[in-house]
């Protein structure tokens, strides 16, 4: 009998392709840029940095107090723009602004 994997560990392993963790961000940000849902948007940026090394890690990497950090990244975190920036780079990632599709345009 094949044994089987909790989500948590599958996302975990998933999320540690860099190729894998982008995709999935840029699908959350996407998604808050549809429905504003901001605690999910904090969440996806948190699995990736667990997965990716954990947020003890990447708080030492981008010079920011570990427990900072984890207020950020949480349902209720609210970060600056200077901290996603930060984070993003320390997942070796960068904010690309591209033009929304138009209603009607052709």
């Amino acid at each position: 009998m094949a044994k089987t994997k909790k989500w948590s560990e599958y996302k975990k392993e998933y999320l540690a392709d860099s190729e894998n963790a982008r995709g999935y961000l840029e699908a959350a940000f996407e998604e808050f840029q549809a429905d504003d849902d901001r605690a999910s948007l904090m969440l996806a940026l948190r699995s990736v940095a667990e997965a990716q090394g954990g947020l003890g890690k990447l708080a030492e990497n981008v010079n920011i107090k570990r427990e900072n950090l984890y207020r950020a990244l949480s349902e209720k975190g609210n970060p600056t723009i200077e901290t996603l920036r930060d984070v993003l780079n320390g997942l070796h990632l960068k904010i690309r602004l591209v033009p929304i599709a138009q209603s009607g345009a052709q």
